[in-house]
């Protein structure tokens, strides 16, 4: 069996690939399968954002679609970027210009930290309307120093509660079993057993 995944984050494909191999899945980027245009995200949510995309490629392909959003969660913003994070910056901002829009908003208010938190949410579209959804999330603080040069996004400036490493100074393992996206797909995986089950 395949799933798309609406991605083409090599990254977020990675994390996937390890937690649904063992069901003899295989995950495949929306890049590789055929040019289908990207629905707008317009969510006010990342639940409404991830289960826009899932609905909408399922029917467009004809085959299950995984799709997730997620995204960093800072107090001292207020909450920001949220929803935006990958484009916080603007449209089609780096990871680094990213970071360093958020090292800038903490600086222009005196801070070296804050608490935060990142959230995923993961949707399964089927091309007949049914679905599963899952979330997770992982608390933390973000720095203002970068460091580590594994994971993406935002995980050099993340240091997860109870660590003092940020996620890009974690392996790919010690990420996927405490990272917001792996508890979104550990519940997932916990649902597709069940699902097996019956």
């Amino acid at each position: 069996m395949r799933i798309i995944f609406a991605t083409k984050n090599r990254g977020k494909v990675r994390e996937v690939k390890e937690k649904l191999k063992r069901f003899g899945i295989d995950v495949v980027p929306i890049d590789e399968v055929k040019n289908v245009p990207s629905p707008e995200e317009t969510g006010e949510t990342f639940l409404e954002n991830a289960y826009q995309k899932a609905i909408y490629y399922a029917r467009a392909l004809g085959e299950p679609v995984i799709a997730e959003d997620s995204g960093l969660e800072v107090e001292a913003l207020g909450g920001r970027p949220g929803v935006y994070s990958s484009r916080f910056a603007g449209e089609n901002a780096t990871d680094e210009e990213n970071n360093r829009k958020l090292i800038e908003e903490l600086k222009k208010r005196g801070l070296e930290e804050s608490p935060a938190r990142y959230v995923s949410f993961v949707v399964v579209a089927f091309p007949e309307g049914m679905g599963l959804w899952s979330e997770g999330e992982v608390k933390g603080k973000v720095i203002t120093e970068p460091r580590g040069s594994g994971g993406f996004g935002y995980d050099p400036l993340f240091i997860p509660e109870g660590y003092e490493r940020t996620m890009a100074e974690l392996s790919l393992e010690e990420k996927n079993r405490i990272s917001h996206r792996g508890k979104a797909f550990g519940k997932l995986v916990k649902l597709i057993e069940e699902i097996r089950c019956w």
